[in-house]
């Protein structure tokens, strides 16, 4: 009687998982060609934007934005924020458009290049990410090739963010302070748009 008893248990529990399946968490994709099938159109492309990061800064402003495409496009900067996650995002007319989920945390603030399409982190360069993951290029999972394409990782350089500065108190001091920024992100759109500031 208690096989029989186990039995019905067990039918019970396959019953309520068959029921309320557990729901997978999604890997973020971050750096990687875009190629979903549907036929989504970008929410905005707002225009002035050089680095990945900065796209980023304007997807998080953004409360319908899910996911953004940057890369360089017929020598001009392209960044097109989306309201689909990146896997849903379409395919581009060209390589050199990258896509990124919004939850991405380390997205190279790199301008792009005619060699460096897609502003990929490279080992020459000593830009920062943004995400607190001490890393320059673009991480987090994905099943598509990463920015490197196979290549080995760029050198990493440690990141500060959101801590008191601790450099020496004498030879710094602020090249500009903009009137009516409120919040983080808008202080680093500040940034991004002026190419002498480092932070």
């Amino acid at each position: 009687m208690q096989s029989f008893t186990t039995i019905i248990a067990a039918s019970a529990l396959i019953a309520c998982a068959s029921a309320n399946p557990i729901k997978l968490a999604a890997r973020a994709t971050c750096g990687s060609a875009p190629d979903g099938s549907g036929s989504q159109t970008p929410l905005s492309q707002p225009s002035g934007i050089t680095t990945a990061a900065a796209c980023q800064v304007q997807c998080d402003a953004n409360t319908s934005c899910m996911s953004f495409v940057f890369g360089m496009l017929n020598n001009a900067d392209q960044c097109m924020l989306f309201s689909v996650a990146a896997a849903s995002v379409p395919k581009q007319a060209s390589t050199n458009l990258v896509v990124y989920d919004k939850a991405c945390t380390a997205v190279p603030s790199v301008i792009p290049t005619t060699s460096n399409p897609q502003g990929f982190a490279t080992g020459s360069t000593s830009s920062g990410s943004t995400g607190n993951t001490g890393s320059t290029g673009p991480t987090g999972s994905s099943s598509s090739a990463g920015p490197n394409n196979g290549a080995a990782p760029a050198h990493k350089r440690a990141n500060t963010c959101g801590a008191a500065p601790t450099g020496p108190f004498n030879s710094a001091s602020p090249i500009s302070t903009p009137a009516n920024i409120n919040s983080v992100a808008a202080c680093k759109v500040q940034c991004s748009a002026d190419s002498s500031c480092k932070s």
